[in-house]
């Protein structure tokens, strides 16, 4: 027997970005190909399987035709909902919709479920000699509200034992935890866990093991440049428990992390330096995180430019992160106090020009401005250029 494992699949609008978007809904559709390619028994979906608990028409009809391939082959699909599959404050899910029409398998659906004074009540389903039951994601007191009060009526004669959950637990890192590991129910050989997009392999818990496959797509920023890989677990069992578990990779879109320091270089030079690192491509990520301490103010740099020279070489999704940059104020001058002629130079200065070279600067500068006279401006400028010439020899 065998079944496949996925979570995080957030089907919908993630992005303000049509490829993008595309992308989720491809990852998706490769872990329906595989399930059918594998041969596998049932689908095990650890919650969120839309972003958004009122998906829009186009992802409720992807979902569905997905859903349909499954059933075709005999594949049944098991979920709890996600904090996304749940409006605010809704005890009923988007994903109810599908349970009812036969397409997967709601193990929160209220036949399963039942909260009473005395405790949370829980059963679940058994197929193919799988027990199978689960918590859904819920946003806030889960861990007094439903864990610590949760019973549940485990079919012992099974040969596997699956407990879905859509929650980040204390081994992942005390910062992160919506419940600790020790609240989850015991009894399990398999912890079906979702909600933490990174992928986390083997956290040991009585006599099982939490399995994290992440999400099936990167959703954001730091997903993109944080995160190596997307993917699935796909597990063989038999009458003694696990046999085999295989983390098997899905195919994303190739990514390009570039990294700019901001230290001592003004706006116009950070944004030389970004577009000198961009080539020509057929549809890349593009991440550009920039940091350090930048020469003026950081909304100087022409953000909007980057993005669409960027977009022009072939970038599919372009991301420019300034968040870490630091103005650096000991270098602006104030005007209010010096005079305009002192700025220039100053500031002309601090880029390495000599004296000389300031000086025809300013010249050419007060040429713009129409201060000075043309025969004057030709006098001044033969004197500097000859004073050139001179030190050349």
């Amino acid at each position: 027997m065998r079944f496949i494992h996925i979570g995080d699949t957030h089907i919908g609008n993630v992005y303000k970005n049509d490829v993008r978007n595309e992308d989720v809904k491809n990852s998706f559709r490769q872990v329906v190909d595989a399930a059918i390619k594998e041969n596998v028994d049932f689908v095990v979906h650890s919650g969120d399987l839309f972003n958004e608990g009122n998906p829009s028409l186009e992802a409720l009809l992807f979902v569905t035709d997905q859903l349909n391939r499954l059933k075709q082959a005999g594949i049944r699909v098991f979920i709890v909902p996600g904090s996304h599959d749940v409006g605010m404050g809704d005890e009923d899910s988007i994903v109810e919709l599908f349970d009812r029409n036969g397409l997967l398998v709601n193990l929160n659906s209220r036949r399963y479920i039942s909260n009473e004074e005395s405790g949370f009540y829980l059963t679940g389903e058994t197929y193919r000699n799988a027990f199978i039951c689960g918590v859904r994601g819920k946003r806030s007191k889960v861990e007094n509200e439903i864990f610590k009060r949760l019973n549940v009526k485990i079919n012992d004669k099974a040969w596997i034992r699956i407990f879905i959950f859509h929650h980040t637990i204390s081994a992942l890192g005390e910062q992160f935890k919506d419940l600790d590991t020790e609240s989850l129910p015991r009894g399990f050989e398999y912890y079906a866990a979702g909600h933490w997009h990174g992928h986390r392999d083997n956290i040991k818990f009585d006599k099982g093991i939490v399995q994290y496959p992440g999400s099936t797509e990167y959703c954001d920023e730091k997903e993109i440049v944080d995160n190596p890989n997307r993917g699935y677990y796909l597990i063989d069992y038999d009458e003694k428990g696990i046999e085999k578990l295989e983390y098997c990779l899905l195919k994303t879109r190739e990514k390009e992390i570039i990294r700019i320091n901001a230290d001592k270089k003004v706006a116009l030079d950070i944004e030389n330096e970004a577009l000198a690192k961009l080539s020509k491509n057929s549809g890349k990520i593009l991440v550009i995180k920039i940091d350090g301490k930048i020469f003026g103010k950081k909304g100087e740099l022409n953000v909007g430019h980057i993005k669409k020279e960027a977009v022009d070489l072939g970038y599919s999704y372009v991301s420019v992160n300034t968040a870490k940059i630091v103005d650096n104020d000991d270098n602006v001058v104030d005007i209010k106090e010096n005079e305009l002629n002192n700025v220039e130079s100053d500031f002309l200065r601090s880029r390495g020009y000599n004296e000389d070279a300031i000086a025809l600067a300013k010249m050419l500068i007060d040429a713009t401005s129409n201060k000075n006279n043309p025969e004057l401006i030709k006098r001044q400028a033969e004197e500097l250029f000859d004073k050139y010439d001179n030190k050349r020899t």
